[in-house]
């Protein structure tokens, strides 16, 4: 038996793998004209892909022919000894078909930025056209900047710096080497910090509140605002901090006109415990509240008295705590991770009068009674005003003569 096998020639093979890679290609036509319609040869393209680039040169007819990937995102960019583009044309999923690309004449431009106090260093310069920067740096130590080679034409040029207000012109370049001056001045606006404690539905404004507003200064709220001069353009970090409040702080970037900034604070979380009575009778029980940082009630803390849970307070803040022995005894609470002081309750013994030397607070002194003489037993007698006790009994014994003899 003969086998035989049959196999395509090499160039019909070599035919079918070039069919395929010729359809994942597409053609572009690329057309080069200037401004005012007139077809540029001589331009050299490049076009560029993810993962891919080419070029091509446009003939005298302005025109050249590109292959891309079907379907790719391509960048096409030119290059000329005359003539120049400020941005590349986008081909958006590439498929046969042309693409134009509008050229412009080569220009530059050296900006320079005086001001009353010499030269703007580190000036940041942008030049914009259609909305878009087409070149952007900083001025030097002259306080110059150059744009290099660009397309003539019409820009809005910006010019900016910290403490510095913003310029912004339009300018023409119309040749390489353009020289265009912008002024610069320094300046400040009016900023008012104004601090409110939002703990209340209503915020109310917080007076005495230490307000710093970066390295301009420092100041206190009058009203619940304080007021600073600040240079334009410039960012700095506001903090407002005071004794028994939460601080607060921001970011903020200062424009050209004056502003205002609102900033709030709360008091530091804290629990308070207030016995009714600071001295109980053993067996008896007082009312504590619990309270807040701004004095409102807390319902469902948990009260403790002498390091042991004895209640949670009700909706009102209270709670019921009975002492059962005699001396001090501590009750404090917590809620929400936030524990309160120790407050002394004074368990007193029935019939103990005599307060507890280290009782807290101790009790109010009263002053003592003052001791009455031991009255002696005495014979009862007449006391006559302006006359002693012995006129007063010789006062006496007359009276008596005098009614024996009428009898």
């Amino acid at each position: 038996m003969v086998l035989v096998s049959l196999a395509p020639p090499v160039g019909a093979a070599a035919g079918a793998a070039g069919s395929t890679a010729t359809q994942d290609q597409v053609t572009l036509t690329v057309s080069v004209i200037s401004k005012g319609g007139a077809q540029i040869g001589g331009v050299s393209i490049d076009a560029t892909w993810d993962g891919g680039e080419t070029t091509a040169t446009t003939a005298n007819n302005g025109k050249a022919f590109v292959d891309v990937p079907r379907g790719a995102d391509v960048d096409i960019s030119v290059s000329s000894d005359r003539f120049v583009r400020n941005f590349p044309v986008t081909v958006e999923d590439a498929t046969t078909q042309e693409v134009t690309v509008v050229v412009a004449r080569e220009g530059s431009a050296t900006i320079s930025t005086p001001s009353p106090n010499g030269p703007v260093q580190g000036a940041s310069v942008r030049l914009v056209q259609d909305g878009r920067t087409v070149v952007s740096g900083r001025t030097n130590a002259d306080g110059t900047f150059s744009t290099g080679i660009i397309e003539q034409g019409r820009y809005t040029l910006v010019t900016a710096k910290p403490t510095y207000f913003t310029n912004r012109t339009e300018f023409r370049v119309e040749s390489e080497g353009v020289n265009r001056e912008v002024s610069m001045r320094t300046g400040s606006v009016r900023v008012e910090v104004r601090v409110f404690d939002d703990h209340f539905e209503d915020p109310r404004s917080v007076n005495n509140a230490t307000v710093e507003f970066g390295d301009i200064g420092t100041a206190r709220t009058t009203g619940g605002t304080s007021v600073f001069a600040v240079p334009v353009n410039t960012e700095h970090t506001v903090r407002v901090t005071k004794p028994d409040y939460e601080s607060a702080r921001t970011q903020y970037a200062v424009g050209e006109s004056s502003d205002s900034i609102r900033l709030t604070i709360q008091r530091e979380p804290t629990l308070t415990v207030r016995p009714v009575n600071r001295r109980v009778v053993v067996g008896e029980s007082t009312v504590v509240t619990v309270l807040d940082a701004y004095g409102d009630p807390v319902a469902d803390a948990t009260v403790s008295l002498d390091g042991e849970t004895v209640a949670r307070t009700d909706g009102s803040g209270e709670v019921r705590v009975v002492i059962e022995s005699a001396g001090n005894h501590t009750v404090s609470a917590s809620a929400g991770g936030i524990g309160s002081d120790g407050t002394t309750i004074v368990g007193v013994a029935v019939g103990d009068s005599t307060p507890s030397p280290t009782a807290t607070p101790p009790p109010t002194a009263t002053p003592s009674p003052t001791e009455s003489p031991t009255p002696v037993p005495t014979t009862t007698a007449v006391s006559l005003p302006g006359f002693g006790p012995i006129v007063a009994a010789l006062g006496v014994v007359l009276a008596a003569a005098l009614l024996l003899r009428r009898d």
